[in-house]
């Protein structure tokens, strides 16, 4: 090879070394890629207050009664039923704990035609029952496992029944609507949609325990109060919006103060809104006659104003609260002696509770959001009584008494945000006895004893001015 093939072999050598030595250097100056493992879902957090609406439908039985004794047995009664939801829910782990009241439309109803003679079934007419309205309040306890949140529950539920009887030849008619309460459990189960919603199907059992529902006329001006009770099982779904439990719940509020600034502050003054349901029993007796006990129960709806004090976790205050109270209930009964309670129609009794207000001291624990406590104090109410029959001239009484007693009670309230709260609570109340009012029979004067007891189950929502 020439000298000159030669320093043309090295000169092409040397390039591609300068060329291989650059294209090193370049590489080396370029960033590198960053492989990043995928973002881990979060699991679905369903603390929080939310709304939402619900439809489906029941189907069960309707029963009848009177003191007569006319009973119309059970009877088959179905229909549909929609209406809206509200709760509170707060997670731990995978437990979500939570509190939730809903009210519905329902045109669940009823009827059956009694057999021939007053002795008969409805007494030989035509009984029908509806029931108009019905809501619940209940606690739920349920398990997060995805995006998805199987869930038991249970706590008291009421309706707003209408009852009939009478199909325009018979003798007894009558017709008339109620509140009743009694009791619920069942279970479902809700799905995540996205972060805010929520759908769900559930099953609920309720048992509406006997009430006054309307007065039935007989011949010879006698009356007959008549009992209606009513079991349902309802399958419902539900659509549920959930507020974000971090931002303030209106835009102008301050903000969730988070985890960081340790235990929620429950001191300060506050003020707020209740409604919830009563039921117990009432009971009328003077020197000569004993009424017996009979139930009574209604909707209750008031204004409540408190102060708490906080000292670490220890909550402690004072509350008062005024409600106005649809709570009565009424009997009737013979004139064998045992006025309003025999098997001979002769006299009608009824007691209501007009407005209740308490001043309790209440004593809890902050939990994270929630504030679970105990109560306690003095009750004091209104207490509407009478006593009549226009079967039994000049047996007639009322009056009205204010009765101071006690309550007792506890519940849980949860933090929407740094001002807003929601709560569920139950008080026992008992107004005692005393005179009630004045009975007048057979030129005779008599002071009637009143007696009143009531459980109450409401939820409510707090503004704290702090």
């Amino acid at each position: 090879m020439s000298d000159v093939a030669k320093l043309r072999v090295a000169g092409l050598l040397a390039g591609l070394a300068i060329g291989f030595a650059a294209s090193v250097a370049h590489a080396a100056d370029m960033p590198k890629a960053i492989v990043k493992a995928a973002p881990a879902i979060p699991q679905p957090d369903w603390t929080g207050f939310y709304v939402g609406l619900q439809a489906g439908g029941g189907w069960g039985q309707a029963d009848q009664t009177d003191a007569t004794p006319f009973d119309s047995g059970w009877y088959d009664v179905s229909g549909g039923l929609v209406g809206a939801t509200w709760g509170y829910n707060w997670q731990v782990g995978r437990l979500v704990l939570g509190f939730e009241s809903d009210a519905a439309a329902s045109n669940i109803r009823g009827s059956t035609t009694g057999d021939a003679g007053l002795n008969g079934p409805c007494g030989g007419s035509s009984c029908k029952a509806t029931l108009q309205w019905f809501g619940t309040d209940r606690l739920r306890l349920g398990y997060a496992y995805g995006r998805w949140l199987p869930y038991v529950t249970g706590g008291m539920a009421w309706g707003y029944i209408h009852g009939e009887e009478g199909n325009g030849s018979s003798e007894p008619n009558g017709s008339g609507s109620e509140f009743h309460f009694g009791w619920t459990v069942g279970g479902g189960v809700e799905a995540k949609i996205d972060p805010r919603w929520s759908a769900k199907v559930e099953y609920l059992y309720a048992d509406l325990r006997d009430g006054g529902t309307f007065t039935d006329q007989f011949p010879g001006g006698f009356q007959a109060t008549e009992s209606e009770a009513m079991h349902v099982h309802i399958i419902r779904a539900g659509l549920n919006y959930r507020f974000a439990p971090g931002p303030g719940f209106v835009s102008f509020l301050p903000p969730d103060p988070g985890p960081a600034a340790g235990p929620w502050q429950w001191a300060g003054l506050y003020a707020g809104l209740n409604i919830g349901d009563g039921a117990g029993v009432a009971s009328q007796s003077d020197a000569n006659f004993d009424r017996g006990s009979y139930d009574v129960s209604g909707a209750i709806a008031g204004g409540t104003v408190g102060y708490n004090w906080q000292r670490d976790n220890v909550v402690y205050g004072v509350e008062g609260d005024l409600d106005y109270s649809w709570i009565k209930g009424s009997t009737s009964g013979s004139g064998n002696g045992n006025f309003c309670s025999g098997s001979l129609l002769d006299a009608n009794c009824d007691t209501r509770l007009r407005w209740l207000g308490t001043a309790r001291v209440r004593l809890g624990y902050a939990w994270d959001r929630l504030l679970p406590y105990v109560t306690g104090g003095l009750a004091v109410g209104s207490l509407e009584s009478s006593e009549g029959s226009p079967a039994v001239p000049g047996l007639s009484g009322s009056g009205t008494v204010t009765r101071v007693g006690w309550t007792a009670g506890a519940g849980i309230e949860a933090k929407i945000d740094n001002r807003w709260s929601t709560k569920l609570e139950y008080l026992y109340v008992d107004l005692g006895s005393g005179e009630g009012f004045t009975d007048t029979f057979a030129g005779n004067t008599f002071s009637e004893n009143v007696t009143f007891q009531t459980h109450i189950l409401r939820a409510g929502v707090n503004y704290l001015f702090n």
